[in-house]
């Protein structure tokens, strides 16, 4: 994964996680909304079950992007939980995901 790809989604996650864009992002095929409904499941402090939404959201995500970002530094940083975000697609009883 390129280094320009990794900055751009620590910026998405910073940004979902404090301010409400009115730009609509589009990441791994995930919008801001539908990154915005997974944080809460991929935090390190206190995660919460993925909501019904964020699942939702997954079934089209594109893993090969998403798994990218799975050993990048930046996602502890603010607050990601690297393997939280790997296990997703489990919590989500998405059998067909693949593993990162």
């Amino acid at each position: 994964m390129t280094s320009k790809k990794m900055a751009i989604m620590v910026i998405v996650m910073v940004m979902a996680s404090l301010v409400e864009m009115s730009v609509t992002i589009d990441l791994c095929g995930m919008t801001q909304a539908e990154l915005n409904e997974c944080l809460p499941a991929v935090s390190k402090n206190n995660p919460k079950s993925p909501s019904q939404l964020c699942c939702n959201a997954l079934k089209h995500a594109d893993y090969t992007c998403l798994c990218g970002y799975k050993n990048s530094p930046w996602l502890g940083s603010f607050g990601v939980d690297p393997k939280l975000a790997s296990g997703l697609p489990k919590e989500c009883d998405l059998a067909n995901a693949p593993a990162c």
